[in-house]
């Protein structure tokens, strides 16, 4: 039987997932208006090893993303699957972009109706294996979020023997992304405001 796994990189507030298009009330310090809270939108299940998009819809800005995954396993149950990508588009503006290794995905944006433009997505070169790799704002904005791309090691028979180790704002470098892979090779994207 597979097993779902659903992670969010959300940005300062936790936040349900409902379906297409729905508000959510996140819950939060002092009382955030329903009308204040998220646009949630879901791709709808990519094909296998294939990237799923969610777009925010016109007069919302993405403020984060995350997904849910239908790993492949191997006739043992060994997981053989990871995410490679769970980070902001850099070829389709305003969209989170969530990628599979072998299985599908189902990518989910948080869209703000009280941004203004689209945040500027910054990516970092390709790390060495088992490196840390930094994505870093431009000066003129704000880290808001991040994400990664990664390129996972496999065993021999085809099991993932690697993992994501670091997906988060750097604690030492102002204005930065962070991502480490336990193994394998990452990519960084910071997400940068002004």
């Amino acid at each position: 039987m597979s097993r779902r796994f659903m992670r969010y990189a959300t940005l300062a507030s936790a936040a349900a997932v409902a379906s297409v298009g729905s508000l959510l009330a996140a819950p939060a310090v002092g009382a955030i208006a329903a009308a204040d809270a998220p646009v949630i939108v879901t791709s709808g299940w990519s094909g296998r090893a294939q990237t799923a998009y969610a777009t925010c819809p016109a007069g919302t800005t993405l403020v984060g993303g995350g997904y849910d995954s239908k790993p492949v396993h191997l006739g043992n149950g060994a997981n053989a699957d990871a995410v490679n990508a769970n980070a902001p588009s850099t070829s389709k503006p305003n969209t989170w972009a969530v990628r599979m290794d072998d299985g599908t995905a189902n990518a989910y944006a948080m869209c703000s109706k009280d941004s203004g433009q689209a945040p500027l997505v910054v990516t970092s070169d390709w790390s060495g294996p088992a490196e840390t790799v930094y994505a870093t704002c431009p000066e003129g904005t704000t880290l808001a979020g991040g994400g990664y791309d990664s390129q996972p090691v496999h065993t021999g028979n085809g099991a993932i023997a690697d993992a994501v180790n670091a997906n988060a704002p750097s604690s030492w470098k102002a204005n930065t992304w962070a991502v480490r892979m336990d193994g394998g090779r990452a990519r960084a994207y910071a997400m940068c405001t002004k």
